[in-house]
């Protein structure tokens, strides 16, 4: 069943649930330390933490287990003004339920997060938890959205990133604009070099546009897309991204007998950053609220990265995408949604800017690179 439309985006209230139920596992404790099992996290608890958070941020002092020495537990959150205002009425809640059930299940059945939460509530220490939500935050050399920071006098616990999306969310990058030289950063990011198709990527846009194209604007987005300048976009586009995949089927569909390709580094070191910034991240993907997946980004993810052999299909449709599959061990792509991998998208707007009073509207393209279930089935290699 398709989700009702609300005024607020689902990737945002997935973060302030997460962070909720996160912290809600730091402060909801077993009551002797003889307890096999720690409490599991209710709903309700998500609720008392959120309520707290969206009025001034939440903080909470709990007592370590049979002791007079308490933790301090705090939630600070930063996300879109819309998402805040759809959540400060609790009545929205239900209509974004399963969001909150993702993340209580992601939490129940983290061990990660269940052992550090134990150890901190058995030390005898007092301890600092800072649980932050911060996707709106300038956060420069993180991709996560939701950070546990922990201080404590006991041992150094491990922080935790973690990279949250949902469903229709998959984006992990993009470059953005018109321009031969968007192309070259998007897979010269990647070590590919595609400059070798800008000779014909420019005489198919000057064959068309009889202004520069890259100012050309419309009175109309109508005016814009019946005048067949996004077709010819869109075809001069496949021109690069054709030269592209040639070049990643080469350097990602070799033997795993033979040492890795520098392509295949640069490729491997391309998904790590742009996942983590080269930070060790726990990306987390609600698919539904039965599903909630997640795996790590680390070293031992990038050696399972250059350790798989791959190929890669380019689409027939007009706007041209790159789609990058596992392969068997002679090349040929394995079948299920489960061995695609990644893809590189390009996508053509319309988009409208205001000057003088006056509305125009000129093409923008746009380069996504997303993540597919595959992805998150790496470490299960």
């Amino acid at each position: 069943m398709a989700k009702a439309k609300i005024d607020a985006n689902r990737g945002d209230l997935f973060e302030a649930f997460f962070a909720a139920a996160v912290a809600a596992r730091y402060v909801k404790r077993v009551s002797k330390k003889t307890s096999k099992k720690v409490p599991t996290i209710e709903s309700s608890d998500v609720d008392a933490v959120l309520t707290e958070m969206l009025k001034s941020g939440y903080k909470k002092d709990v007592n370590d287990v049979g002791s007079a020495v308490f933790d301090n537990v705090s939630v600070t959150l930063q996300i879109p003004k819309k998402a805040t205002a759809f959540l400060k009425k609790k009545a929205n809640w239900r209509r974004v339920e399963d969001l909150k059930n993702g993340a209580i299940r992601f939490v129940n059945g983290d061990s990660k997060v269940t052992s550090q939460s134990r150890s901190l509530s058995e030390n005898e220490k007092d301890d600092v938890i800072r649980v932050v939500a911060a996707g709106t935050a300038d956060q420069k050399g993180t991709k996560a959205d939701v950070k546990v920071e922990i201080e404590s006098k006991d041992k150094r616990y491990k922080n935790a990133d973690y990279s949250l999306k949902v469903s229709g969310g998959e984006q992990f990058h993009q470059v953005s604009g018109l321009g031969f030289d968007k192309f070259v950063k998007i897979f010269g990011e990647m070590g590919l070099d595609v400059k070798e198709s800008e000779a014909v990527y420019e005489i198919k846009l000057t064959e068309f546009f009889d202004d520069e194209v890259y100012t050309k604007k419309y009175a109309s987005r109508d005016d814009a897309e019946e005048s067949g300048g996004g077709v010819n976009l869109k075809a001069s586009a496949k021109v690069v991204y054709s030269q592209a995949q040639q070049k990643l089927e080469g350097g990602l569909n070799q033997s795993l007998e033979a040492e890795a390709s520098d392509l295949k580094k640069k490729f491997a070191d391309y998904i790590v950053f742009g996942l983590s910034r080269n930070v060790e991240t726990e990306v987390v993907k609600f698919v539904s609220e039965r599903d909630v997946r997640s795996f790590i980004v680390n070293k031992d993810f990038k050696e399972l990265l250059l350790n798989t052999r791959y190929t890669t299909e380019l689409t027939k449709a007009a706007a041209p995408t790159i789609k990058i599959y596992r392969a068997d061990e002679s090349g040929k792509k394995l079948a299920g949604k489960e061995n695609f991998i990644m893809q590189i998208r390009y996508k053509l707007e319309v988009a409208s800017a205001t000057s003088n009073g006056i509305k125009q509207y000129k093409f923008y393209p746009r380069h996504y690179m997303e993540a597919q279930a595959g992805m998150f089935t790496v470490s299960d290699q």
